[in-house]
């Protein structure tokens, strides 16, 4: 049986547990939790393998498992102490037990193992509603003053268990630097440093607290640790990782941030502002909180199970954040460690299950396809209300001109008709659809057909990514002055076409058209195109790059698949063609992921169609139909007969033409001050809900209702919340013990690294238990009590003596206490991947501070997302200083996050994300030293150094520069280091211009170009050693 003992432990990567304590070890506090999170579900009440239990004393008496009193004779200190590689070592897998795990055991042994008998487990902390405790009393031998705050007293309590005090407060310029990185998450300016060191009083120090609190970049900073946990990103994930609009999103919760909006408030709007009644353009954007799921719209996806991993996600994600546990465990099974059923979990799924679909059938016709859609709300901005106005009042007058000119024109139709019946009598038409006489292709062309239209069929396997067609024709032409080339459609394509290949998106891109003329006895005769016009062109794919000659433009129609397209190009000069000459046109196709036209039409128009179509967003009508018309008595004309003529009389009317163009430009115009749009949430109709069996959608089981877990309900919670504006006010209020805490946990580990429970995104039975549970009881009741109001919470802690303190601490105090649990010193940690950039921009002077708006896209690798996600974007650099705000605004594409985030440690918020890692790589030290935006600091903070008018010598500006990235003024051991280095840089750059102009290629845009380019490559790389610093990149 001993063998058994720990065979099933369960240990979980975990810090160390408290130090050990001078008071005498309790079961209940401090030995039960430790069994319970790795003990218990092999060896406790639910099953007792080896027919032992660890909250029995009477089994761990048992075969000298435990003796009292007798560490070294107990053989659960035995195993646990073996090496790992020894097969009796305990836990068999996974991580062993810390020394201090070991050492609190061990204490409790030589205590005598007290375990009261009989014994009942004690009931979850978390699961009782935070009650405030009364205020530890000030011990005599301790050196509390009357300043301390509650936050001190709750932490001295402890540390006077330890034998322990509060270090010293940090130095002036420590704390200022502290201060400044937590609250707005940017340094402070060597002037202010120099004004908090000349007065760092508590009085001073609380006034910049508050200033701090009323900056804007508060919201910013802030904003960022609340996006990792609402999963924001701007594109749908996966692998056909498109972009979305919700950045006003993520603008709303900077301004709620700003504007301290409470808590319990923020909450309610973010779930269910739509629900809320008179509900506001504010709230409803609240709401894309839940719309910023991933999204699954691969081909081949099902609109349903995209639904319910939708639904799944927002479920897990809630409970993350406002109940603090892992409720996804319930997904599939009930719970094994917390008491939440499956029940609870799909009670709380029904809350969100009558919301509006997001994703669904891109074309009915192929069940393979797939679109995301959803409730969208066009954002109201008045910046642009009254250009918008002034074009539609323009718009509108245009619009009535042309219908006037339209009933002018149709009063002169038949004199009109009579005129064009006596012109075509004599003259031949001359619009002629080319006939191939031969098609060619390198890519996958089985077999062509000319159907009854006069129009070309291609048919084959799925064609490459590259493929020339070409099209041989040999036919008398006279006076063609254009070519037009039609796209259409074809039951037998995917889709219906044009394109043939991708069932879910049938396009295609026409890489280059060309022509060449072969007459006998000639040289071939390349024809010129002067323009090119189409009925529609995909954003960034016109039809004019068809024939531009450039190797990566070309004309696409996404997304306007499944209708017939058409482009006309103009030639230079006339063609005509003898009997004896032929005329070959080639379709160089590329960039279409095995895309290509299925069915095209050639046609070779006269001058007067060229001018029409050229102008035109339709094609010609054939002549033959427009003259028998013509010759029917205008009396006997039909309605649509009519309609015919007039559109056609319309085409060719030179002021029809003019106010036709001047109300395309205005309308181009409205287009780009047409409001953006948001994603939002919308409650429709109630939806029956069911459990997932086994997690599994398609195997509905029982039904459920709305509702809570029942861990929480009690008389007053009845009813059970019926939509999530219930379940919203439900999880802020006094019911639920957990979201206050929850959320100052999570606060707390902003600020020290690590939370009052280090698990913040799990409360749970599996949890370490608070290092201060008193402490964190009070500040949770302290933010229910003062309005839920998140600006107050944080501005207590940093006024506390706790956080105030210097990070240093003695080699016994790093033996004793290497976690800082006691809180026994101050924070210190490396920035997280947005504070890094943002503090490069900030102390170069690059950064640019405007607020708000569509995302930024910084410099990155060339092609990051040319083949990620699926999609071809094009990857535009932000203009100017754009590129240099705020990391926040920068595009967050799942599956191509920006590299610099990604090195040091950002998450592609696939899911909600509670914490971050902070791993230590050597990419991250080459990310600062060649990163673009990094080597860009670097030159402009060298352009600051030598273009100061204050700074005269390079001991002044060293000096300086030490101050912009650390806040504190350099050693003058550290000031000697740069000095030789900055003269070790001038000498050996003085005879390598090469390596200096390289240097300097990193200078800002638009910069002025320095007066002696040595010397600012020289500082350039002492500039890029200040930044590099690993003080540079440390919260201190």
């Amino acid at each position: 049986m001993s063998l058994l003992l720990l065979a099933c432990l369960f240990p979980l990567f975990s810090p160390a547990p408290l130090p050990q304590k001078a008071d005498p070890v309790s079961f209940i506090r401090d030995i039960y939790p430790l069994l319970s999170r790795n003990c218990l579900q092999c060896h406790g009440p639910s099953q007792q393998q080896g027919n032992f239990r660890v909250d029995s004393r009477n089994a761990l008496l048992n075969h000298s498992i435990i003796v009292p009193h007798k560490p070294d004779n107990s053989q659960l200190l035995q195993r646990i102490a073996l090496p790992q590689s020894d097969e009796q070592h305990m836990p068999p897998v996974g991580n062993p037990l810390t020394q201090a795990q070991q050492q609190l055991l061990r204490q409790w042994i030589l205590q005598g193992a007290e375990i009261p008998d009989p014994f009942t487990p004690p009931a979850h902390w978390a699961w009782s509603p935070p009650v405030k405790p009364t205020l530890p009393q000030p011990q005599p031998h301790t050196q509390n003053s009357p300043a301390d705050s509650p936050i001190d007293a709750f932490v001295q309590q402890h540390l006077n268990d330890h034998q322990l005090k509060l270090a010293p407060q940090a130095e002036p310029d420590v704390l200022i630097r502290r201060l400044y990185l937590a609250l707005i998450g940017l340094p402070p300016s060597p002037t202010e440093v120099r004004a908090f060191t000349a007065d760092p009083t508590p009085a001073h120090y609380r006034r910049i607290v508050d200033q701090l609190l009323q900056r804007p970049q508060f919201g910013e900073r802030w904003a960022r640790h609340w996006l990792d946990l609402a999963r924001y990103a701007d594109s749908h994930g996966f692998q056909r990782d498109d972009l979305r609009d919700s950045w006003a999103y993520r603008d709303w919760v900077i301004q709620a941030m700003n504007n301290d909006l409470p808590y319990d408030q923020f909450t309610i709007a973010q779930l269910a502002g739509d629900l809320l009644p008179n509900t506001t353009e504010s709230q409803r954007i609240a709401t894309g909180f839940h719309r910023c799921s991933p999204t699954n719209v691969e081909a081949g996806s099902l609109p349903e199970e995209t639904r319910a991993e939708q639904l799944i996600d927002r479920v897990n994600t809630t409970a993350t954040i406002w109940l603090g546990t892992t409720l996804e465990c319930a997904q599939c099974h009930d719970h094994k460690y917390d008491p939440f059923t499956m029940q609870d979990y799909y009670q709380l799924l029904a809350c969100f299950n009558n919301t509006a679909i997001e994703a669904d059938r891109a074309n009915p016709a192929q069940p393979s396809s797939i679109r995301f859609i959803g409730p969208e709300m066009p954002l109201s901005d008045p910046r642009h209300d009254s250009a918008r106005n002034s074009l539609q009042q323009q718009i509108t007058q245009l619009l009535q001109q042309l219908d006037e000119r339209r009933q002018l024109l149709t009063l002169e139709l038949p004199r009109w008709a009579q005129e064009l019946r006596q012109k075509h009598t004599h003259q031949p038409q001359t619009d002629v659809i080319l006939k191939a006489q031969s098609i060619q292709s390198l890519g996958t062309m089985d077999a062509w057909s000319t159907l009854p239209d006069g129009s070309l069929l291609v048919t084959g396997a799925d064609p490459p990514d590259n493929d020339l067609v070409t099209v041989t024709i040999q036919q008398t032409l006279q006076n063609v002055r254009a070519l037009r080339l039609e796209t259409l459609t074809h039951d037998s394509l995917p889709g219906q076409g044009p394109g043939r290949g991708d069932a879910g998106r049938p396009n295609f891109v026409l890489h280059e058209l060309t022509a060449t003329v072969n007459r006998h006895a000639a040289a071939p005769e390349p024809l010129i195109f002067t323009s090119a016009t189409a009925d529609f062109s995909q954003q960034k794919w016109p039809v004019a790059a068809a024939i531009d000659g450039k190797p990566d433009t070309g004309w696409a129609i996404a997304p306007q698949f499944a209708r017939p397209h058409h482009a006309v190009f103009l030639l230079s000069k006339p063609l005509t063609l003898n009997a004896q000459d032929s005329l070959t046109i080639q379709l160089d196709q590329h960039f279409g992921n095995g895309r290509s036209i299925g069915r095209l039409r050639l046609t070779a128009l006269s001058a007067e169609s060229a001018a029409t179509q050229n102008s035109s967003s339709n094609p010609d009508p054939q002549h033959e139909q427009l003259l028998a018309i013509a010759a029917v008595p205008a009396a006997d004309w039909q309605p649509a007969q009519q309609q015919q003529l007039l559109d056609y009389r319309t085409r060719l009317d030179q002021q029809s033409q003019q106010l036709q163009q001047q109300l395309l430009k205005l309308q181009k115009q409205l287009q780009t001050l047409a409001p953006p749009t948001t994603l939002v949430m919308v409650e429709q109709q109630t939806r029956p809900s069911f459990i997932f069996q086994r997690g599994d959608y398609r195997q509905p089981g029982d039904p459920v209702q709305p509702g809570i877990p029942a861990l929480f309900r009690t008389a007053q919670q009845t009813p059970q919340p019926r939509n999530r504006l219930e379940l919203a006010q439900w999880l802020v209020s006094p019911q639920n013990p957990l979201a206050a805490r929850a959320a100052v946990n999570r606060w707390w580990a902003e600020l020290f690294r690590t939370g009052l429970v280090t698990t913040p995104e799990d409360l749970g039975s599996r949890c370490d238990p608070p290092s201060h549970p008193e402490l964190l009881d009070w500040l949770a009741v302290e933010l229910q009590e003062h309005g839920w109001s998140m600006k107050h919470l944080l501005r207590s802690i940093v006024l506390s003596r706790t956080w105030q303190q210097s990070a240093h601490g003695s080699p016994e105090l790093l033996q004793i206490d290497d976690q800082n649990r006691l809180l026994a010193r101050g924070p210190t940690f490396r920035m997280d991947a947005e504070m890094i950039r943002d503090h490069l921009l900030a102390v170069s002077g690059l950064l640019d501070h405007r607020q708000f708006g569509p995302p930024i896209r910084p410099p990155q690798p060339a092609g990051f997302w040319s083949k990620i996600g699926g999609q071809q974007y094009d990857y535009e650099v932000s203009d100017g200083s754009e590129k240099y705000r705020r990391s926040i605004y920068i595009v967050i594409k799942r599956s191509a996050i920006h590299p610099s985030l990604a090195t040091f440690d950002g998450p592609a918020r696939f899911a909600c994300t509670v914490q971050r890692s902070r791993t230590s790589t050597a990419l991250q030290a080459l990310a600062l030293l060649n990163e673009p935006v990094a080597a860009t600091a670097a030159a402009a903070l060298a352009a600051k150094l030598l273009n100061s008018t204050t700074d005269s010598t390079d001991q002044q500006r060293i000096t300086t520069g030490f101050q912009l990235c650390t806040a504190r003024t350099p050693q003058p051991q550290e000031l000697q280091v740069l000095l030789q280095l900055l003269q070790q840089q001038r000498n050996s750059l003085l005879h390598r211009p090469t390596d200096v102009a390289l240097i300097n290629n990193s200078s800002p845009e638009n910069s002025t170009p320095p007066t002696d380019p040595l010397e600012q490559a020289a500082w350039t790389t002492l500039a890029t050693v200040l930044l590099n610093l690993h003080e540079t990149s440390t919260r201190p």
